[in-house]
């Protein structure tokens, strides 16, 4: 790998992610292989923020949102978003 003062990079893939990549090309949505690159990247940090969830994991938490709603049990997001800007505010570090 090789890096320039314009912060291109060269890159040396093996024949299976050439493969992907193209593949990802074919299908449409990227224009390039380094768009391809970015969002894979993207996504990448998007799982290293916020985590992975395990398979049936994320349906799991849907329907558990979907069944509060259908017994009334969610609170007012007005409600919640003043009681997390209290608690921010009375963080230590804000004072």
């Amino acid at each position: 790998m090789m890096t320039d003062e314009k912060n291109t990079m060269k890159l040396s893939l093996s024949p299976r992610f050439v493969k992907v990549l193209k593949k990802r090309m074919k299908r449409g949505g990227y224009a390039s292989p380094e768009d391809a690159l970015l969002a894979g990247l993207a996504s990448l940090e998007q799982q290293e923020e916020f985590g992975v969830f395990k398979e049936g994991e994320l349906d799991a938490l849907i329907a558990d949102g979907e069944a509060d709603i259908a017994n009334d049990e969610v609170e007012d997001a007005g409600q919640v978003f003043a009681e997390l800007r209290q608690l921010g505010n009375s963080r230590p570090d804000k004072k």
